[in-house]
């Protein structure tokens, strides 16, 4: 049986998010966050606290029919965003089926009760987090919009403070010296330039200059 969980669940998801957590942790390719005994400690505070009480909490619970136990349970929440649309959405926290109850269709059931509970809230998107390693999402359609990136502050500080290497050329192409003015000026004139008209106005009044000897002039 598939219904939304109630206070006195408490005890029983907190035996299961144990379960969860510990399944995680041995599959978990980086470990972060870690989790421990306390973590479980928080989750059943949370529940406790919210459960009954807070209309945006939506955790619901798979019952073995026979037995009564809780077998799964899904929980998540309304979320709502600062920027960007949609504004409101529904946030997917937790699903985990017991693995002596996989494969009778639990997980399928409660998420068709969850998806229910949404659309009657006006809610047209669904978001979740998963670990790296966990391809199942992708294959079932889900589109992944975000990839989360963790490193450890003093490392974002060390790298922060170093200079990233700059490729410097080896070799550089050899650049023509740049012309001279005069040179420039008849290239483009056809005419000499003016240091060299005025360097041979220079000459010709020295060669007409007489010369002076002992005795005369030359």
């Amino acid at each position: 049986m598939i219904r939304r969980a109630v206070y006195a669940d408490v005890p029983e998801l907190r035996r299961l998010y144990a379960a969860l957590t510990a399944e995680l942790a041995a599959t978990y390719a980086v470990p972060y966050p870690a989790y421990g005994p306390a973590d479980v400690d928080s989750f059943t505070l949370w529940t406790a606290g919210r459960l009954e009480q807070d209309p945006t909490v939506l955790v619901y619970v798979a019952t073995d029919d026979a037995t009564g136990e809780l077998v799964g349970f899904l929980g998540g929440e309304i979320s709502e965003r600062a920027m960007g649309e949609p504004r409101v959405f529904g946030a997917a926290h937790w699903l985990y089926i017991m693995p002596d109850a996989r494969g009778r269709g639990f997980a399928r059931a409660l998420v068709t009760r969850a998806v229910a509970d949404l659309e009657t809230l006006g809610m047209t998107h669904v978001e979740l987090a998963a670990v790296a390693s966990d391809t199942q999402w992708v294959t079932r359609g889900w589109q992944p919009y975000l990839v989360h990136h963790v490193l450890p502050l003093a490392a974002v500080k060390a790298g922060a403070a170093e200079r990233p290497a700059v490729d410097q050329p080896t070799s550089a192409a050899p650049v023509a010296p740049a012309p001279a003015p005069h040179a420039l000026s008849e290239a483009l004139t056809g005419y000499p330039s003016v240091d060299k008209q005025r360097k041979r106005r220079r000459r010709r009044r020295a060669a007409a200059q007489p010369k002076l000897i002992a005795g005369g002039r030359a």
